[in-house]
């Protein structure tokens, strides 16, 4: 009996150790089943090298906003540092601070979020899934790093390996697709494509649960940090859909931060999602094209 009971501990226990050596193999980075473990690997592995113009934000950006067009826009390079909501509360600046460690300073940092999204620190793990942000601490992070998680949070550190086998199966009964998106990545610095083809309906109404969380604390203080004679700091508020009640949304001191109003478009212009902030493909060119201008008055200076 306490032979079976060994083997049965001996299993668990492997069970339970493999996800943890397995997301740090080239193997997994090439096969997650998660649909963000691409792009937020790109973080950390993209081969940019002194990027002119560093974009740091969710998946508002990652989204919505084409570097290689910015690029062309500005004649300069530009580069987003992919993540997401959940993966900016588990990891914080840890994708921006690896790549600074390692390249020159840039010209301009753009913090580029959903309005609702400037305050991610101050988030509780309760409210919004953060596998895919453990997942890459756990690929990425130094030990130091992940044990200061795991004394944050001890219970979300114990439970990764489940949530690793629970996400993994249904992505795989959903089907989930990659195809193209490491080429994707590449070429275009930090972009892929919203591959969801619903329309956000109008007239639409943003939750109250959105607009009762647009504090500027946290990504203000974030900017303070990486200002430098060197690097100048553009914070910017990502296009909204223009819902029924936006004028709550807009009567907020985005000066404080300071940033200008985001800019509204036609609900149509957005997928039907509960971020109420993820655009269609059709729109990234014109988004592109509006943050190029903000960011082209922001570092005239520095290019004169």
């Amino acid at each position: 009996m306490n032979r079976y009971v060994l083997k049965v501990l001996l299993v668990v226990s492997v069970l339970y150790l493999v996800p943890l050596a397995l997301v740090r193999t080239e193997f997994y980075a090439h096969r997650s089943l998660s649909f963000y473990s691409r792009p937020l690997n790109y973080a950390f592995q993209t081969p940019v090298k002194d990027a002119d113009i560093v974009l740091f934000g969710d998946s508002t950006v990652l989204l919505g906003v084409d570097p290689s067009q910015m690029s062309s826009d500005l004649g300069v390079t530009v580069l987003n540092l992919p993540n997401t909501r959940g993966s900016l509360m588990v990891n914080d600046d840890l994708p921006l601070r690896r790549y600074l460690s390692g390249n020159r300073p840039p010209k301009l940092i753009v913090f580029y979020l959903a309005p609702w999204d400037f305050d991610y620190g101050h988030t509780s793990f309760d409210a919004i899934p953060v596998f895919e942000g453990e997942e890459v601490l756990a690929a990425h992070g130094t030990f130091k790093e992940i044990a200061s998680f795991a004394a944050k949070h001890p219970a979300d550190a114990a439970l990764f390996s489940l949530r690793f086998y629970a996400d993994s199966w249904e992505f795989l009964m959903h089907k989930v697709s990659h195809a193209g998106q490491e080429e994707t990545l590449a070429s275009t610095h930090g972009h892929i494509e919203n591959t969801d083809p619903s329309v956000l309906a109008s007239p639409c109404t943003f939750p109250p649960v959105l607009l009762d969380n647009i504090r500027f604390e946290w990504v203000k203080a974030l900017g303070e940090k990486y200002a430098s004679s060197q690097t100048k700091v553009l914070y910017f508020v990502a296009p909204v859909p223009s819902c029924t009640n936006v004028s709550v949304l807009l009567n907020h001191r985005y000066d404080a931060l300071p940033a200008a109003l985001p800019v509204l478009l036609p609900p149509e212009t957005f997928v039907r999602d509960i971020r109420y902030i993820h655009p269609h493909p059709d729109a990234v060119p014109q988004i592109t094209r509006n943050l190029s201008d903000s960011v082209r008055s922001a570092i005239a200076p520095v290019t004169k």
